[in-house]
């Protein structure tokens, strides 16, 4: 009897030595495609990060002008874009566009005024595939967009209208700051609503959110000063007309002015007060500007109030021209410290 040829044996594992090896170079191509979408991906990442960067520099400067903002926003994304070794500036090619935001049809229209926002379309041109050779494919190009623009805000000023802001008519010089503060929320047209508390011996809601400006500041202008300092309940009205009546989706904030130091209520202690408003501020997320007004001002308490609510303090001193130059100043730099947000 014949025994087999010994190659028969040999067949069966020279036939898995095939399978193996093609097996192998799929496995092979799969991680060199894994790898190289995986470097899409990064690419992508990185050209929205700078295209979104870009949008906001560029709607934060839109106060200073168009041209401002267009060279604010090329800046922050060819900084963001240029991060990955070996990117210069000829592989990324940026589109900048200023124009209008409509909250309400969520489009942007280029050149439309009032300018309220900014685009960027950012390209990342010929980024290198590592393994797209075997498929004849050396690069890729990727684009990546955003829009900026500003948040709408709402707004509680609580004013000392107390008896000692008669002293070199500083009630007067408050008025016009306020005037000031309106005019560049007018100019700018960012959706904002603005109301207003008034406290000297007590505490009382002037004026509701609104967006009738004008109209805020004629109430503002047609009041007179007189009687002590209850800081705290007019902290206290703003706040509630803050939490009460916001707007969902806008940035909340309250704006606290005095020249003097809380001495009302009398049959609770006026500083707590003010300390307990700050906190129920902050625990209902309003920020707080805090802003004291001449020499004799507490400057403790109103660091404290902006510490609290992460906010900021401002103190005004000098002359009295000098304080009336500088108020002035603070409302705007206030008003014009709008909020950003990324809308598409």
């Amino acid at each position: 009897m014949k025994s087999a040829p010994r190659n028969r044996r040999l067949r069966p594992k020279g036939a898995i030595a095939v399978l193996s090896a093609f097996a192998l170079v799929i496995m092979v191509a799969m991680l060199a495609m894994a790898l190289d979408v995986g470097f899409m991906s990064s690419v992508r990442t990185d050209m929205q990060t700078a295209a979104d960067a870009g949008a906001l520099a560029g709607a934060g400067e839109l106060a200073n002008g168009q041209q401002a903002a267009e060279v604010a926003a090329r800046k922050y994304v060819m900084s963001n874009a240029e991060t990955r070794p070996g990117v210069s500036d000829a592989d990324i090619a940026t589109n900048i566009s200023v124009g209008h935001w409509d909250r309400g049809q969520r489009s942007f229209t280029k050149d439309q005024t009032p300018l309220n926002a900014v685009k960027v379309v950012a390209d990342r041109n010929n980024a290198p595939l590592f393994f797209g050779n075997v498929l004849n494919q050396h690069a890729f190009n990727m684009q990546a967009s955003a829009v900026a623009t500003f948040q709408p805000r709402d707004i509680m000023l609580v004013l000392d209208y107390s008896g000692s802001m008669r002293v070199h008519n500083k009630i007067g010089a408050l008025k016009d700051a306020v005037a000031a503060f309106i005019a560049v929320l007018q100019q700018s047209q960012s959706n904002d609503r603005v109301g207003f508390s008034v406290y000297s011996t007590e505490g009382r809601l002037a004026k509701s959110l609104t967006f009738d400006l004008p109209d805020l500041l004629r109430d503002v202008r047609s009041r007179s000063a007189d009687g002590w300092t209850n800081m705290g309940q007019g902290m206290e009205k703003g706040r509630i007309e803050l939490t009460n009546n916001a707007r969902a989706g806008t940035k909340k904030l309250m704006v606290v002015m005095t020249d003097g130091m809380a001495n009302r209520p009398t049959n609770r202690d006026p500083f707590q007060y003010v300390r307990d408003e700050a906190d129920a501020a902050a625990a209902a997320g309003i920020p707080i500007v805090a802003i004291s007004f001449s020499a004799d001002s507490d400057q403790t308490i109103m660091q404290h109030i902006a510490d609290t609510t992460q906010g900021v303090h401002y103190h005004v001193a000098g002359s009295v021209s000098q304080q009336e130059v500088e108020l002035k100043r603070v409302f705007r730099e206030v008003a014009a410290q709008r909020p950003l947000v990324l809308v598409d």
